[in-house]
């Protein structure tokens, strides 16, 4: 990939959690109260709506009961409008009273400058008068509530005359309006506030994670044993992951413990062969010798190096085992004739000792059969070892629960004590060291078993008990996952 390309993928640094949780809890809360005073606004103007229409419906039925009181004379409605308008400075309506073909009767002044009688829509009866039947007017700064209505003498002979009213609401208007810029200054008032506040909340609420930061600033291979305490209790969503935290503490405690372990145990395993070879080295050139003896001891040291080569060709295959990369390729054999050539290749070894060999059962696996080969190769080889002359290795095979493998070597030993057992499938571990040295064991046989069985999402396990042998097993699961491993099979 060119920089070019690559500057491309770069991400912007994010903002801390501290700035986002701040900003969304703003935006919150400022869209909230934006939402209540909204519903707050809505609610009074259509109160204020509300109170037009009951003012102009009352207003209406009002002069149509001045109307029929006066005889049913236009008289009446006029003197009622000229008292409530005309002496009053600070008119609360409007009106005007019409004869047929629009004759103008009576007015409040000033009223045909303001509001002609064409604006206003067509007259309804006054218990029909609601929203529809009314018409907003605004002129020089006033805002008008228009509604007309029809009266007439009853009978049929009777007059009809068309009132306008005009309601004045252009103080409801400032009221409404004072109301809206007082929310806005209220709300840019609250925004640095809720800044602030929610800046203390969120520190306040992201303290613990200080807590677990602080631990893992300290923490060094010096002192992995270490662990976040419990006390004072967590938050429930941190909880979690302090425990999980503490569980990686331990197993990188035990992942070093092994490792120191480890190195330990490769410097020891690596330090005898190659003192051996030195020492043997260094007796033969202290004088002159004979061919014989020369021979011999490049014979003697060949063996040693012999060792080293099988000592590191078995570190190599656990460490790739234990960085795998490629799939592990299966394929589906016969156990039992596998079994039956293992056996023969190791016959001679067996021999040697008075041992026996027998194959039991039969199976088909999927596995890959020379990783197969070397974990039962490596069984059968401590089973011959570790057995007593005149003895017997019985090696059985048989299906187990859903369609898996399961291979049982037993030897009839001397056995292991139960302290030794959870160790023994561990690198250089030697339940008896003068056992390895007896039979020039790496203590890394059962590793690598573990690491094939480990491969094949298997399981291996030995059970033992002093004077009554052992019993090693290995489980094969009926369907092998895609598991991963390098090219081990070629080692």
């Amino acid at each position: 990939m060119s920089l070019k390309s690559a500057e491309l993928h770069v991400h912007p640094p994010l903002r801390s959690i501290t700035a986002r949780l701040t900003l969304f809890y703003t935006l919150a809360t400022l869209i909230a109260v934006a939402a209540f005073t909204a519903v707050l606004y809505w609610k009074m103007t259509a109160n204020f709506d509300v109170e037009h229409l009951h003012f102009l419906r009352a207003k209406a039925q009002e002069l149509v009961e001045d109307f029929q009181d006066g005889g049913n004379q236009p008289s009446a409605l006029l003197s009622e409008i000229d008292k409530e308008t005309t002496a009053i400075p600070l008119r609360q309506y409007e009106a005007r009273v019409l004869a047929l073909q629009s004759a103008v009767l009576g007015q409040t002044p000033g009223m045909s400058t303001s509001l002609p009688s064409t604006i206003f829509p067509m007259p309804v009866a006054p218990s029909a008068i609601n929203r529809t039947a009314t018409r907003d007017w605004y002129k020089d700064g006033h805002h008008y509530v228009l509604v007309a209505f029809n009266t007439h003498a009853p009978g049929t002979s009777g007059s009809t005359y068309t009132v306008q009213l005009a309601l004045d609401v252009t103080r409801d208007d400032a009221l409404l309006a004072d109301y809206r810029r007082g929310l806005l200054i209220f709300l840019l008032l609250l925004l640095p506030v809720l800044v602030l506040v929610g800046r203390f909340v969120t520190k306040r609420g992201l303290r613990p994670l200080e807590r677990i930061t602080r631990a893992a600033n300290v923490v060094t291979p010096a002192n992995l044993a270490d662990r976040i305490p419990l006390d004072p209790p967590w938050p429930p969503e941190l909880a979690k992951l302090v425990g999980v935290f503490n569980e990686m503490m331990e197993r990188l405690d035990e992942g070093f413990t092994r490792l120191a372990r480890f190195s330990a145990d490769l410097a020891h395993e690596l330090r005898n062969p190659l003192n051996n070879l030195m020492g043997e080295l260094e007796v033969c050139l202290t004088r002159e010798r004979s061919a014989d003896e020369y021979r011999a001891t490049l014979n003697s040291g060949l063996e040693e190096c012999r060792r080293l080569a099988t000592l590191i060709e078995n570190l190599l295959f656990i460490a790739r085992a234990e960085n795998a990369e490629k799939s592990v390729s299966t394929e589906r054999f016969d156990t039992r004739e596998v079994c039956e050539q293992i056996l023969t290749y190791h016959a001679a070894s067996a021999a040697e000792r008075g041992v026996r060999l027998v194959c039991q059962g039969d199976a088909w696996l999927n596995a890959d059969p020379l990783l197969f080969r070397q974990a039962l190769g490596n069984l059968l080889a401590n089973a011959i070892r570790y057995s007593p002359p005149d003895s017997e290795v019985r090696v059985l095979m048989r299906e187990y629960v859903a369609g898996g493998v399961e291979i049982e070597v037993r030897d009839q030993g001397e056995g292991i004590a139960p302290e030794h057992l959870p160790f023994v499938f561990d690198r250089f571990y030697q339940a008896d060291p003068a056992r390895a040295r007896r039979g020039q064991g790496t203590g890394l046989g059962l590793a690598i078993v573990r690491s094939i069985m480990e491969l094949h999402n298997g399981e291996a396990s030995l059970d033992s008990r002093p004077g009554e042998g052992s019993v090693a097993r290995l489980r094969f699961p009926g369907r092998i996952a895609d598991t991963k491993m390098t090219e081990l099979s070629s080692i």
